[in-house]
């Protein structure tokens, strides 16, 4: 990085007021990192809201379109169990819980606003929400405060503070606003701005929760089941004051992987630091495998480290001049890893897929360059598990730019097989394990305007590609799938062939030599599956698939 380039600038993220009080939260992006400030503004939004549902009528696949035009900024939006669900929370509208593939864009229950005494208001509501993807199980984290008027509403100079940083954890079910426990981390929890993501995150199960906090003023990470209340365990490392960002589980929640400058990896049963891992100049650009084994990130350039067992170790960094790293998925193969970066005059970005055998791009999308003096920037990327499938949510410039939701499928990445135009900007995005469904919420005007409001949306993707317009003909294998990675004896590898012709899958030790050969033989074009018992020792190697003159080839960890 280098100092003379540093570039700061304020967006406005969302504002709303209450019995005539307004609260607002800023970020403040610098190229060491994000910094969240929250501060009672000036400038007021009506909580009354208008509600506009659409069935479709945004992009074809659009199953439901829940908006708001003022009073509230929804940024959080995971989707549930078979996509049954999704529970949305952010800033001032409190957590939504929504139908998914039924829905029709009407919550069907709401958490309700902060309880407040006589003369008393609330002010700076966030809601965080979390969904698990395999059981019927959801989180809330809220935090609030509370002050009295003095019995002379609208006249802020006499008000006093009753309470702050109000914090409460609750596990529900989807049936019901009632939680099945609630969590009180008042005067004990500094939650921070729970209504952005990144700040918590539960296990696929459900059954750990984890909540990025500062506990007596340093970071801490409290561990939660869902059959109790009582944490499970606190990690807390008292040389550091900065609020843990880019929560991550592993998809059994025995792992906790989080981020400062500095990536943590901790055992959420005990509490215990794992390792930590200097990530040196990095934005919020993260991304994590499902085992926790691979974490992509970066800011000047994109970088990927690899878990051997006991640390984190630097796998391979490629500059991208001229742009910003802003989001970065893995798939649960370890091998596919897309990362999204922003240009520098924030007018266009760009989508890179990579094996994490090479740093070399697959494929580069480029979105149309926009214009205007708003900035456009990724903001959050999820991949489905087989990695073929990745949605990017992003902020949108002020004319043109390209959607601010946009599906790319690997196996056709010429164009977009998706996308939503949203009048704002969008701060989060999720996808079914299986890349079928989708969902993406954020503020309802653009993020560098004064104003609120809220866009929900929770859309099918159809598999064969959607407004993508023609799609790409592959000239190379693609491997889109390698399962389980690390392997305890048997793999299976999902991967398409552009041509009939002969097909060879080998596997290589560290050395170069091949140890294995998986198949041989003829394939007709299209997408096959291979599954083998491998009798290899444990460690590192190598597969590659050979067809039509092309190869593709990626890391396979053997762990019995």
């Amino acid at each position: 990085m280098k100092n003379a380039a540093i570039t700061v600038f304020m967006v406005l993220m969302c504002a709303a007021v209450v019995s005539g009080y307004s609260g607002a939260t800023f970020r403040e992006i610098l190229p060491g990192g994000t910094v969240d400030l929250e501060y009672e503004g000036t400038e007021s939004f009506e909580l009354s809201a208008s509600i506009d549902i659409h069935t479709g009528n945004d992009s074809s696949g659009v199953i439901w379109h829940y908006s708001v035009v003022s009073g509230l900024t929804q940024k959080i939006v995971p989707i549930g169990y078979n996509a049954g669900y999704v529970f949305n929370g952010g800033w001032y509208g409190g957590g939504k819980m929504f139908e998914g593939i039924a829905g029709n864009g009407v919550p069907i229950w709401e958490i309700a606003e902060p309880a407040t005494g006589t003369n008393e208001y609330w002010t700076n509501w966030g809601t965080g929400t979390a969904a698990a993807e395999s059981s019927d199980i959801f989180y809330s984290i809220i935090r609030y405060s509370i002050y009295n008027d003095n019995g002379t509403p609208g006249v802020p100079g006499d008000d006093w503070l009753v309470s702050d940083n109000n914090c409460l954890i609750s596990c529900y079910d989807n049936s019901s606003a009632t939680p099945l426990w609630t969590y009180t981390g008042t005067d004990s929890i500094d939650a921070g701005s729970v209504d952005n993501p990144g700040r918590f995150m539960c296990s696929d199960d459900g059954t750990v929760l984890a909540v990025g906090c500062r506990i007596d003023g340093f970071m801490s990470v409290v561990f939660f089941s869902n059959s109790s209340s009582v944490p499970i365990s606190v990690y807390e490392d008292p040389s550091v004051t900065n609020m843990p960002r880019q929560i991550r589980l592993t998809e059994d929640g025995s792992k906790c992987i989080f981020r400062t400058s500095v990536l943590y990896r901790v055992d959420t049963a005990t509490g215990v630091l794992e390792d930590s891992y200097n990530l040196g100049a990095s934005t919020d650009c993260f991304g994590v495998s499902s085992d926790g084994s691979v974490v992509a990130y970066g800011f000047t350039s994109i970088r990927v480290a690899v878990w051997d067992g006991s640390a984190y170790n630097f796998e391979w960094a490629r500059s991208i001049s001229g742009y910003y790293a802003g989001g970065a998925a893995v798939a649960d193969d370890n091998a596919t890893i897309y990362f999204g970066c922003y240009k520098s005059n924030y007018l266009t970005n760009r989508i890179t897929r990579h094996d994490i055998s090479s740093s070399d791009p697959l494929w580069t999308y480029d979105y149309p360059t926009g214009g205007g003096s708003f900035q456009d920037v990724v903001e959050w990327m999820e991949c489905s598990e087989d990695g073929r499938w990745v949605v990017i949510g992003s902020w949108g410039c002020q004319t043109g730019g390209g959607p601010e939701v946009c599906v790319m499928d690997d196996l056709y990445p010429s164009s977009p097989a998706y996308t939503i135009d949203t009048p704002g900007s969008i701060f989060h995005v999720d996808i079914t394990p299986d890349g079928n469904y989708i969902s993406a919420s954020g503020k309802h005007v653009h993020a560098n305007q004064m104003g609120s409001g809220a866009d929900v949306y929770f859309a099918e993707i159809d598999q064969t590609g959607i407004e993508g317009g023609s799609q790409q003909l592959f000239t190379i294998p693609v491997v889109n799938r390698v399962y389980p990675n690390p392997a305890c004896g048997s793999v299976a590898f999902s991967f398409v062939i552009p041509d009939q012709g002969q097909v060879s899958l080998d596997i290589f030790d560290i050395s170069g030599h091949r140890v294995m050969n998986l198949f041989e033989g003829v394939l007709v074009p299209g997408e096959h599956d291979i599954a083998a018992e491998i009798d290899l020792g444990n460690g590192l190697y190598f597969y590659r698939l050979s067809a039509g003159g092309g190869s593709a080839a990626g890391k396979l960890i053997i762990s019995r």
